[in-house]
């Protein structure tokens, strides 16, 4: 079983992102229950991986919170006043579908600790690790320098990769998101930087409905190193293993990061409320087990996972047993009670795949067929 750090914060919990209330015209609400990114998400996880043993298994560590010169390498002093000014006047709307409460600015500069903790572990902070896995919330994926936005306050792991720069002076940073929305923010802050590779696999056209294509590859020195992924609703393992293999895994071996980030969003489970994909847990398992075998054969084994998305609270915990098995190398003794048919390889799935290594083709010679590549 492969030693692995934990990182979580009692205080997650205490970022309220409210309930969903509908109006009418005379005046009437219907309260629908807690908002979708809410604090039963890492509790139910967190007792999941107790109760399945393998939490007693990880080193866990409590994380500080982020320190202003942390966030301000991605984030504006604008924004940073504006969170903070929001939380602090009582304001429940932070952004665009990003929600929090009084004490959400101290939690989500928390949640960005988590992540440089984690940053911290992976590096070899703590004897003998080289991963880990963060807890944290709010998520971070959709905030910009200067935006949140879609339940992101500060982007967590953007401030992890230019924490990782800073600190340890690395040069090639990786960003894997698999969230099943796409991490707009994260593209943004990195969209013209060659130190940062982005790859983003994502249900096509969900969230933001306006990013996320083919065609946004970087700009500038950046241009080749921002990969996105599209894949078609109802894309189950099967997909998402031919998406590793025709172009996640040749542009990362070609790459060659020194430090590998997951933006590890389970919400593209087949259970899950705001999607319409069909992964499970052996899929979940897959994609962290494939991506810590890249990181050993390129990085010494360097790589950090941080939670994001993921709405179904019955299987969320589930999904994320999944990721934290293939990261560790172990199955445990737990009987997944849902089930859904197997999706066999769709031809919408390959040729999405293969419009995603046409656009890539002239930037990295491991996708390069017929062109003529850059580098």
């Amino acid at each position: 079983m492969k030693p692995t750090g934990f990182i979580f914060h009692e205080d997650y919990v205490k970022h309220d992102t409210g309930t969903q209330v509908y109006s009418f015209p005379d005046g009437g609400t219907m309260n629908v229950g807690l908002e979708f990114e809410n604090h039963h998400r890492i509790r139910y996880i967190k007792e999941m991986l107790e109760k399945s043993g393998l939490l007693q298994q990880m080193h866990s560590v409590i994380p500080e919170p982020a320190r202003d010169e942390d966030l301000l390498r991605v984030h504006t002093e604008r924004h940073l006043a504006h969170i903070r000014d929001t939380a602090a006047k009582g304001l429940r709307v932070f952004g665009p579908e990003a929600y929090g409460c009084p004490v959400s600015e101290e939690v989500a500069r928390l949640s960005a600790g988590g992540a440089i903790k984690a940053v911290d572990i992976a590096m070899g902070e703590e004897s003998g690790l080289t991963q880990a896995y963060a807890l944290i919330r709010p998520p971070g994926h959709h905030a910009s320098s200067d935006q949140a936005m879609g339940f992101c306050l500060y982007n967590n792991v953007a401030v992890a990769a230019r924490y990782a720069q800073a600190k340890y002076g690395l040069s090639r940073v990786a960003i894997i998101d698999w969230d099943v929305h796409h991490g707009n923010g994260t593209q943004d802050i990195f969209y013209e930087d060659d130190s940062v590779l982005f790859i983003s696999l994502h249900e096509a056209q969900n969230f933001p409905s306006d990013t996320g294509d083919v065609t946004e590859t970087g700009a500038g020195k950046g241009e080749g190193y921002t990969v996105n992924v599209p894949l078609p609703s109802a894309t189950g393992e099967a997909g998402y293993r031919h998406a590793f293999e025709q172009v996640v895994l040749p542009v990362l071996e070609e790459y060659r990061p020194e430090l590998v980030l997951i933006s590890a969003g389970q919400d593209p489970n087949g259970m899950d409320p705001l999607s319409r994909m069909m992964v499970m847990r052996p899929g979940f398992r897959y994609m962290a087990r494939t991506l810590r075998e890249l990181a050993e054969r390129v990085c010494d084994g360097r790589v950090v996972v941080l939670q994001e998305g993921g709405y179904s609270l019955p299987y969320l915990p589930i999904a994320t047993l999944g990721v934290i098995e293939g990261l560790m190398d172990c199955e445990v003794d737990f009987q997944d009670p849902h089930s859904i048919p197997e999706r066999p390889l769709m031809e919408e799935a390959i040729q999405a795949v293969q419009k995603s290594r046409h656009a890539l083709a002239p930037y990295w010679n491991h996708l390069h067929d017929t062109q003529t590549a850059h580098k």
